[in-house]
C-alpha cells in the first residue's frame, strides 16, 4: 500500500445563530418560530427560585419562558452558573438553545432551518495536498457532513458523491459522508485529486 503523508488540520464548526423554536403565540393565535433572545429570568424569594430562558416570537415578539429551574433554593445553583444567569451569559444561553432535551422538557419543535455556519480553520491551499481534517463541532444542529464538504470544496453534492465512490474521501469512523449528520468529533481524509483546481 502506497504511503500517503497527510499534513493535520483542525476544522471547527461555528454556527453564527440559535435555531428557532416552534411553539404556540398567544398574540398570533397559531404556532410561530420563537428566537433565543439570549436572556435570563430569575423570579421567587429568599427560599426558592425559578429559573428561566427568555425566546421571543419573531413576528411579534411576544414572550416565551422555557423552564431550566423550578422552585430551587438558591444556594443550590452553583454560584457561577448563578451568575451567568444574573448577567444574561451569552454562553450559557447557547448551550440551552442547542440541548435537544432542554427543548423536549419544554415540549418546543426545533428548526434549524435558519442556522448558518463559519468553518474555523479552513483554508482552500490545504485542500491542494493529502489532509488529515480532525472536525469538531460543539453544538449539534443538523449539518450534514455533505453539505459541509460541497460548501469547503466549491462543488455540487453530484460531484462530492463521485468523489466519494472513489475512494478520495474517507472517515474514522465511517459513516455515510452525504447524508452523516455532524453530532460528535470526526476524522476525515481527503486526497488532492479530489479537487478540481
Amino acid at each position: 500500500m502506497c504511503y500517503v503523508d497527510y499534513k493535520k488540520v483542525t476544522w471547527r464548526v461555528i454556527p453564527t445563530a440559535t435555531p428557532e423554536v416552534i411553539r404556540h403565540c398567544s398574540k398570533c393565535n397559531r404556532k410561530m418560530p420563537f428566537y433565543c433572545s439570549e436572556k435570563f429570568r430569575m423570579n421567587g424569594n429568599n427560599t426558592r427560585i425559578d429559573v428561566w430562558i427568555i425566546y421571543k416570537c419573531t413576528k411579534c415578539d411576544t414572550t416565551l419562558k422555557l423552564t431550566i429551574m423550578k422552585g430551587i433554593k438558591p444556594h443550590d445553583i452553583p454560584r457561577e452558573m448563578f451568575d451567568q444567569f444574573t448577567y444574561n451569559d451569552a454562553a450559557l444561553a447557547w448551550r440551552y438553545a442547542f440541548d435537544r432535551d432542554f427543548m423536549k422538557r419544554n415540549a418546543c419543535v426545533v428548526d434549524c432551518s435558519g442556522v448558518g455556519y463559519r468553518v474555523e480553520g479552513f483554508d482552500p491551499r490545504d485542500l491542494e495536498q493529502p489532509l488529515h481534517v480532525h472536525l469538531r463541532s460543539e453544538y449539534v444542529f443538523e449539518l450534514k457532513l455533505g453539505t459541509l464538504l460541497a460548501g469547503v470544496m466549491s462543488i455540487s453534492v453530484g460531484k462530492l458523491r463521485g468523489i466519494i465512490k472513489e475512494g478520495l474521501i474517507t472517515t474514522d469512523p465511517p459513516c455515510d459522508i452525504v447524508k452523516h449528520r455532524i453530532k460528535t468529533d470526526l476524522e476525515l481524509f481527503i486526497r488532492p485529486t479530489a479537487i478540481s483546481f
